[in-house]
């Protein structure tokens, strides 16, 4: 199933409608009853970066008049103060309940470095934030650029630093206006002619439990002669500590993109070409959603088998 940009406009952007390409795209994804909750990125004429949020009914479909421009409505820790463009440029929402209560994270992007990620409290009713955003904040070294830690578990809350390293993070929440993650464990681990192929696994969707593991919906990058294109694909990890990987991809997920390596207008990074992008993944009576970014344009959702997951993976070797 694929959205339109119009019809995920807030009301409150409709200027952006006809001004130019306008695209909604990288959606998480997130159960709420019956329905879900629905976040994307959105991109007008005027490049500005954006999250909105919206709710979806069962079979999918946005509600109408749900979508609302939750980046306008994010305020920042008292006393914390960051660059412009930390202020401005919101990117890769992923959705989040723990422990009863609805967050939304997003991050910077990549200028200016070092870059920041956040998450911010939503209320359940209104779906705009009801707490100031809180910064992520590594104990430790960090890269320039960090994205797309996912977390995952509740009680003690986990976070996915880096599925190739499959290094695992504690999650100190508390009240304070930063939230520190602490390196836990890390255990390298060899994806096979796999990467030859199609590269390591790189973030995407928060990890999901079903029995006695949780299922990491990735992406992948691989150089082709019209850019780097993206793939995504599934792996496995055991549900207890330490977290180890028990199955790897074995082929990429077969996510629909019906613009091959087209684009809206000028692409937003001229250096990629067709691009799937997994975001949000849920479980639901035998099935697997899959919500998923186009080449920075389009949102989408997929459904697959449970059958056609587990035949994208194979078992590793038990290691004692």
């Amino acid at each position: 199933m694929h959205f339109s940009a119009e019809e995920l406009l807030p009301a409150a952007w409709r200027d952006l409608a006809g001004r130019g390409p306008l695209r909604a795209f990288n959606p998480a994804l997130l159960a709420d009853g019956p329905g879900w909750l629905f976040a994307y990125r959105m991109v007008g004429a005027d490049g500005l970066r954006r999250i909105a949020i919206c709710r979806l009914d069962g079979r999918l479909r946005v509600e109408p008049g749900s979508a609302v421009p939750l980046c306008d409505a994010i305020r920042f820790a008292e006393g914390r103060t960051y660059p412009d463009a930390v202020l401005s440029w919101f990117a890769d929402p992923r959705l989040y309940r723990l422990a009863g209560r609805l967050f939304v994270y997003w991050n910077s992007g990549w200028d200016p470095q070092p870059n920041v990620q956040f998450v911010a409290e939503l209320d359940g009713g209104t779906l705009m934030p009801c707490g100031p955003a809180r910064e992520l904040r590594l104990a430790g070294d960090r890269r320039p650029i960090e994205k797309n830690w996912t977390f995952f578990g509740d009680d003690p809350l986990r976070a996915l630093y880096s599925p190739m390293q499959q290094a695992i993070l504690d999650v100190a929440c508390g009240e304070a206006a930063e939230i520190e993650l602490r390196p836990r464990h890390a255990a390298p681990w060899d994806l096979g002619d796999f990467a030859l192929r199609y590269g390591e696994l790189r973030g995407g969707a928060p990890p999901q439990r079903l029995g006695d593991g949780y299922y990491a919906f990735c992406h992948t990058v691989y150089p082709t002669p019209l850019g780097y294109d993206y793939a995504a694909a599934v792996y496995r990890f055991g549900a207890a500590f330490p977290f180890r990987p028990t199955d790897a991809p074995l082929h990429p997920l077969r996510l629909e993109n019906p613009l091959g390596s087209d684009t809206l207008g000028d692409r937003l990074n001229p250096h990629v070409g067709a691009v799937v992008y997994p975001c949000g993944a849920a479980y639901r009576d035998g099935t697997w959603l899959i919500s998923y970014g186009i080449n920075d344009a389009r949102a989408a959702i997929a459904r697959l088998s449970a059958a056609e997951v587990e035949a994208a993976m194979r078992p590793l070797a038990a290691v004692d």
